[in-house]
């Protein structure tokens, strides 16, 4: 039987299907991304289906190579991948084991999707300066949301230390503004 003048737009496996660009929320999804962002793009793990076992070997080899993941957070993250991106299980239904939903402003969600607390803490050296040191520095610049405006969407090395500050084009002038904003709130 021949069928003439039919397309049929299917994915010819589950391989053609592109892999998710965030994480499937849960408790750890935030810290994960924030952690493992910071060297690797999100799909690297919304791809993966692994045992606990081999996301554990994942994440002490990240840890090995010295991404600022403490061991409280290594647990959490461990968690987390073995949950949600385990092969040998289901991951639970959304909003499943979850009491109340959480509340995060914009500017959480901005921090936590663009890994900003993998690197930076509010008071604390991590990777780069804590929010409070960059405030400081600033304090009585006038132009100081367009210098962090800069920084942020173009990266570089240097100012603080040569570990370099990775590039944010994809975030819009008024996402950067408002990082930047906040970021100088926090002397």
């Amino acid at each position: 039987m021949l069928f003439v003048g039919i397309s049929l737009n299917l994915p010819l496996s589950a391989q053609d299907v592109p892999p998710a660009r965030s994480l499937a929320p849960g408790r750890g999804a935030d810290l994960t991304m924030a952690k493992c962002a910071i060297c690797h793009d999100i799909t690297h793990i919304t791809r993966a289906k692994l045992s606990r076992g081999e996301w554990e070997d994942n994440v002490r080899n990240m840890v090995e190579r010295g991404a600022p993941i403490s061991a409280s957070e290594t647990s959490l993250i461990i968690d987390y991948l073995s949950t949600y991106y385990n092969r040998d299980a289901a991951a639970p239904a959304a909003g499943a084991g979850t009491s109340a939903p959480t509340t995060q402003t914009r500017t959480e969600r901005l921090l936590a999707d663009n890994a900003c607390m993998g690197c930076h803490a509010i008071d604390a050296k991590v990777v780069g300066p804590s929010f409070k040191e960059v405030a400081a520095r600033y304090a009585q610049d006038g132009t100081a949301v367009d210098k962090l405006t800069a920084k942020i969407r173009a990266g570089g090395a240097g100012a603080w230390g040569q570990v370099p500050m990775p590039a944010h084009p994809q975030l819009s002038a008024d996402e950067l503004s408002q990082l930047a904003t906040w970021v100088l709130r926090q002397m």
